[in-house]
């Protein structure tokens, strides 16, 4: 612990578990307090007991990503219970896959709601305070490396993650005379209850073991590792801190070299 985010103010979305869970116990780790958001309160009880252990600070808000209506009061109440906004990780995601042709609208509609239209709605509704403070801020956004990449069935989830890339880009643009820095962190597959669900269904689809179907494909990148969520919440506490200070507009890969094996 260095203590480099002491006094700051963030909310990180999909906190309850995985990536979401080991950005906000190492935002806390570092000094900040911690709006954690999930689906309910009681979803984030671990995460909270887990920093309050570690004698960090979060409370826990909660909101339907695909509800608007939600969306918008929980990023109120997270504002005004932090007592201001200083980074913003948008975090949560839901990842899977269909071919086109087999794909219901629900479906599309589903993940575009949650990947791409919540985390507009975020910055929307957070973004005002964050401005009005005049002192900068930091908005991340957890993308993929699949932002990046073609892949067959994956079409309604690397829409969403090629947009969300798009968005870091422009709102970069546009906030940058604020002083805030937005940018994109892309990971490969990492260690998490996410990759674990969807190993279960391409093992079943392979007819293959799923302990095998699980490592073998998890440590396909240059060094062979699987990656831990602790690797991710490394890079948000770099963007959202000092040494993130001339980063922005940026989609960084952590993906142990997956992106270009």
């Amino acid at each position: 612990m260095t203590g480099i985010l002491t006094g700051k103010r963030a909310l990180v979305t999909g906190g309850a578990s995985g990536m979401g869970r080991a950005i906000a116990e190492s935002y806390a780790r570092e000094g900040a307090t911690v709006a954690v958001q999930a689906r309910s309160i009681e979803r984030s009880r671990e995460t909270l007991d887990s920093i309050a252990a570690e004698g960090g600070s979060a409370f826990a808000v909660a909101a339907d990503l695909t509800d608007s209506g939600q969306i918008e009061a929980m990023c109120g109440e997270a504002i005004e219970r932090l007592g201001g906004i200083d980074i913003v990780m948008n975090n949560a995601g839901v990842g899977d896959y269909k071919k086109v042709v087999d794909m219901e609208e629900s479906f599309w509609d589903n993940i575009m709601d949650v990947n791409l239209k919540a985390p507009f709605l975020v910055s929307k509704f957070t973004l005002p305070a964050m401005i009005e403070q005049g002192t900068g801020g930091v908005q991340l956004f957890n993308a993929s490396t699949n932002a990046k990449t073609a892949d067959a069935e994956w079409t309604a989830y690397n829409t969403t993650k090629h947009g969300l890339v798009g968005f870091v880009r422009c709102l970069a643009a546009e906030v940058g005379p604020e002083g805030i820095r937005v940018n994109a962190i892309c990971p490969g597959w990492i260690d998490t209850k996410m990759a674990v669900d969807l190993h279960h269904e391409f093992a079943k689809d392979m007819k293959e073991p799923y302990e095998k179907v699980f490592d073998e494909s998890m440590r396909l990148n240059m060094l062979s590792e699987i990656i831990p969520a602790q690797a991710v919440a490394d890079m948000a506490v770099f963007l959202a801190g000092p040494g993130g200070t001339y980063v922005t507009g940026q989609a960084i890969n952590v993906c142990a070299g997956l992106s270009v094996h």
